[in-house]
C-alpha cells in the first residue's frame, strides 16, 4: 500500500505543490497509524479515516450509552494516535450517526450519539465529511439529520461551542 500513495503522491506533485494529497487508512480491523511513517515525510499530506458503529457484531450487543461511549474512548483514542502537531492532517472522511440500534434507538439517543461522534470529529485537523448530504435511508442523510433535527451545525452562542446542552435544529441555510 506505501507503494501505491507513494506513486500517488509523486503523481500528484508533478502537477502541484500546494494540493493536498489524502491517503485513506484501510477499512476494517487495521492499525490507524499505518500510513503515518509515509505520510509524515510528505508535505501537505492527510490521512483519512472512516469510522462507523456498524459492520461488526460487537456493535449489535452494545447499548445506546455503549455505542457513545465507544466513540468517546475508542475513536476518539484513535484519532488523537494519527492527529499530532508535526504529522500530516487528519480527516474524518466518512462517518453517518447510523448504528446497529436504528430499530431500538429513540430520536434523542441519535441525537446524542451524533452529538458525541461531532464533538470527536471536529478535532481531525482537516475536518469531517458525513457519509452524504442526501440519501434515502434518512440516517445516511445529512440534509435529513438537519432538517429534522437531529444533527445541529450552529454554535454555541455562550460557549462558542456547536454543542450546547440541547441538540437544535438547523436548515442547510445556515450550512
Amino acid at each position: 500500500m506505501t507503494k501505491y500513495y507513494r506513486a500517488g503522491y509523486n503523481a500528484v506533485r508533478k502537477h502541484s505543490s500546494t494540493a493536498y494529497v489524502i491517503m485513506s487508512n484501510r477499512l476494517g480491523p487495521a492499525d490507524p497509524k499505518e500510513l503515518f511513517p509515509l505520510a509524515s515525510g510528505f508535505t501537505r499530506s492527510v490521512i483519512d479515516v472512516h469510522y462507523y458503529n456498524l459492520y461488526s457484531d460487537s456493535f449489535k450487543r452494545m447499548s445506546v450509552q455503549q455505542n457513545i461511549d465507544f466513540v468517546n474512548t475508542n475513536q476518539s483514542a484513535q484519532l488523537s494516535q494519527v492527529t499530532t502537531s508535526n504529522g500530516p492532517l487528519t480527516f474524518v472522511g466518512e462517518w453517518a450517526a447510523e448504528w446497529e440500534l436504528h430499530r431500538r434507538a429513540t430520536k434523542l439517543d441519535y441525537q446524542n450519539f451524533a452529538k458525541a461522534q461531532l464533538q470527536v470529529y471536529e478535532r481531525a485537523n482537516f475536518g469531517w465529511a458525513y457519509w452524504t448530504l442526501k440519501n434515502v435511508h434518512n440516517h445516511w442523510s445529512l440534509e435529513w439529520m438537519i432538517n429534522n433535527g437531529y444533527i445541529s451545525l450552529e454554535s454555541n452562542p455562550t460557549s462558542g461551542s456547536r454543542f450546547g446542552d440541547e441538540v437544535s435544529s438547523a436548515t442547510l441555510d445556515s450550512v
